[in-house]
């Protein structure tokens, strides 16, 4: 119950009693008529309000024999006419106290002691209790002599209970304000402090005393008064709390303080006065934090605008560094394997292979740089299409376990059920981490068995997910040196005496591509025992109601190589001419050594031996090929004749392949397109959107296999391809 409730329930009570007390007297003063027997006798008119009067009326005898009761008695009791009538008043009272209270009794009724209201507690039979408040009055005869006693009883049970309640309340409020450091003040209209509590703090200036029965104008600078004034004009005014906040000087320097007032009634206010110096401190310290911060949050801005500069320069920069080395290692590798197939002695033998090796190697390290920098940038993508798992994997071992196997050691790969159905991914990342791990664990192993698993980990309504695990019998890897194996740059054996070479960018590209595959890479390993390698990918799963293409499971990064065949020596012939203004005539058309396919491509590449690999690569492919030196021989050379696909490098002096592309397509129209496939050395995130961007049809980054180069030509020449003879070291548990 809330304090105005107590405050109202007290004062209704106060009422009641004001007005029973005032029929109690009118009753009592009536003159009390000679009685002719020892019993009382009611005064005249009694009878007419005795029995329904509101309150309680109970007469006994001067032997204390109850000779009348009321019905509200009755009900105050709990009991009925019968229990109490004749019946000695002590009788309704406990034992132990009868002989006491009768005592008492008899020596109000004869005169000896004054007759006060007084509070009682009446018991029930059913156990309850009623609070009454008890007034008494003589009954005498004509001569004066008490007859007995009147006993008029009043229900306060309610009234008790509001007080009680009222006390409780008062009490907690006392106790908390004692423990509230605020101080709380009530004043009047002239600031006169009228009454105040709390303040229980260190702050002596918030004590009751500094205020209690002073005036706010001798405890307040006129400043701060004047503040007062106002906040108090528009608290009546607008019946809503005010705020003042001041400051003053103390011992320790100077306080602050927040003051709270609240209209009471028309002529006085409440006060909440606390101190708010370590608030007001705290705040300062935010703000000049916020500032700091603010300040740390533009110089941070400042430093990740300079970082992407610095990350789109070193883009920009491998970009460029990509191209230029791409450019000369496609004659290296190109040239190098067309040496290899031309009658060497056995030292001339093993130093092209050195080249070769060489060659490869340095390609690898590019990519991996290449692949590292997108990751890093954040721009490396994951594509999603169509493929087996399956086969995947069966291509891939059976090309590793050719290089396992010449090294003396047995290779093994289980592919276990659940994986010969459609998925949708990206087959190329996939190929490119099962590569690396496989191609590791054959480096590291000297002797024993390299051992590929695949299993269905768990499948969903929305994907599947694989777990791919390479065990090996290397060297096994040194505790302390596991938790470094995944970071760039860094091998398990990095000391300057190690015996394998490496970058270390593999397994740190790795763990990159399985974590944007969705799934997660670890090792198991022991020095000397071998390596456990493991990784999951997440894949999609496909509608098997749906017609779909899988794509075939070709690595994005193919080494450079040439078939195992004998052919002739490359043709010593000085490059093609370019065009002069009257005629096309500067067109090196080379025939096909098959020479029974008629089809005609064009190749644009500015430069030199570039140009006389790609074009022995297509004649192998049994292409006849026309060779130009920059894109506007390219454009004349599309103009003067029909070709069936067209090999432009992106950057030639005068004019690139982009803006020959946009000639051609121009000038073609859409009814006659011709297909023109990218060739560059640019392998950045980005380029191949570009090319596509300028009218192109494909793309293949250089170096140039043979391989690249007969994809390109089957998807847009339509020649078949030849099925592999070579063996598989695949195992398929059904």
């Amino acid at each position: 119950m809330g304090i105005l409730q107590l405050i109202l329930a007290a004062f209704l009570g106060f009422v009641v009693a004001v007005f029973l007390l005032a029929f109690l007297r009118k009753l009592f003063e009536q003159p009390a008529p000679v009685a002719a027997t020892s019993a009382p006798v009611a005064p005249e008119g009694v009878d007419d309000w005795f029995e329904p009067a509101p309150i309680g009326y109970l007469e006994v005898d001067r032997q204390g024999i109850i000779q009348r009761v009321n019905r509200r008695e009755c009900e105050l009791r709990g009991l009925t006419k019968r229990d109490l009538v004749r019946k000695h008043c002590t009788d309704l009272l406990p034992a132990a106290d009868r002989q006491r209270l009768w005592q008492q009794i008899e020596r109000r009724m004869f005169g000896k002691v004054a007759l006060v209201p007084y509070h009682t507690k009446y018991v029930r039979p059913d156990g309850s209790t009623v609070t009454v408040e008890v007034h008494e009055q003589l009954l005498s005869d004509s001569a004066g002599y008490p007859m007995g006693m009147r006993m008029a009883t009043i229900d306060i049970t309610e009234r008790k209970q509001s007080e009680a309640e009222a006390y409780q309340s008062a009490s907690e409020l006392r106790v908390l304000f004692q423990g509230i450091p605020d101080l709380f003040a009530r004043l009047d209209g002239d600031g006169n402090v009228l009454d105040c509590s709390g303040g229980r703090s260190s702050d002596p200036f918030l004590s009751p005393e500094n205020f209690a029965g002073r005036r706010l104008q001798d405890i307040l600078i006129p400043e701060v008064l004047l503040q007062f004034r106002l906040a108090q004009d528009k608290a009546r005014k607008t019946g809503e709390m005010q705020i003042v906040e001041f400051g003053i000087d103390n011992h320790q320097g100077g306080a602050v303080y927040e003051t709270r007032l609240l209209t009471l009634n028309w002529d006085e206010w409440i006060a909440i006065i606390r101190n708010i110096t370590v608030r007001r401190r705290n705040e300062r310290k935010l703000k000049e934090y916020a500032q700091q911060l603010e300040r740390k949050n533009e110089e941070l801005h400042s430093a990740l605008v300079t970082a992407r500069e610095a990350t789109e320069l070193k883009s920009q920069f491998l970009a460029n560094m990509s191209h230029e080395i791409r450019t000369p290692m496609n004659g290296v590798v190109g040239m190098t394997s067309f040496l290899l197939e031309t009658a060497l002695t056995a030292e001339q033998q093993e130093y092209a292979e050195s080249i070769r090796r060489s060659a490869d190697a340095l390609l690898t390290l590019i990519n991996d740089i290449l692949d590292l920098a997108k990751i890093e940038s954040g721009k490396l993508r994951i594509d999603r299409v169509p493929f087996s798992v399956e086969a995947l994997v069966e291509e891939t071992t059976s090309v590793l376990a050719f290089e396992a196997r010449a090294k003396g050691l047995e290779f093994v790969c289980t592919i276990l059920p659940g994986l010969n159905r459609p998925v949708a991914g990206d087959p190329g990342r996939l190929r490119q981490v099962l590569t690396n791990l496989v191609g590791n664990a054959i480096k590291f192993t000297e002797e024993g068995r390299i051992h590929v698993n695949v299993e269905l980990l768990n499948e969903v309504t929305s994907g599947v997910l694989v777990r791919f695990t390479v065990k090996d019998t290397g060297i096994g890897i040194l505790p302390d040196q596991k938790n470094r194996l995944f970071q760039s740059f860094t091998q398990g054996d990095g000391s300057s005496t190690r015996r394998y070479g490496g970058t270390g960018l593999g397994l740190a590209i790795s763990k990159q591509l399985v974590e944007l595959l969705g799934g997660e890479i670890g090792v198991e390993s022991e020095p000397g025992r071998g390596s456990r390698f493991w990784f999951t990918a997440n894949f999609g799963k496909l509608d098997s109601r749906a017609a779909v293409e899988v794509q075939p499971a070709v690595s994005p990064i193919e080494p450079p190589g040439m078939p195992k065949a004998n052919v002739d020596a490359i043709d010593s012939r000085p490059p093609a001419p370019g065009f002069d203004a009257v005629k096309f005539a500067g067109v090196l058309a080379e025939k096909s050594q098959i020479g029974e396919d008629d089809r005609r491509v064009l190749l644009a590449e500015d430069n030199e031996i570039n140009q006389r690999i790609a074009v022995r690569l297509l004649q192998r492919l049994g292409l006849t090929v026309d060779s130009v030196a920059n894109g506007r021989e390219a454009v004349e050379a599309m103009a003067h004749r029909k070709y069936d696909l067209v090999f432009m490098d992106c950057q030639m002096p005068g004019m690139d392949g982009f803006e020959a592309t946009g000639i051609i397509r121009t000038q073609q129209g859409k009814t006659d397109r011709t297909p023109i496939c990218a060739l560059t050395a640019n392998a950045m995130e980005g380029d191949r959107e570009r090319c596509l961007a300028a009218g192109m049809d494909d793309y293949i980054s250089k170096p140039v296999g043979i391989e690249k180069l007969k994809d390109v030509i089957d998807r847009w020449i339509q020649r078949r391809g030849v099925p592999s003879s070579e063996p598989s070291a695949v195992t398929r548990v059904r």
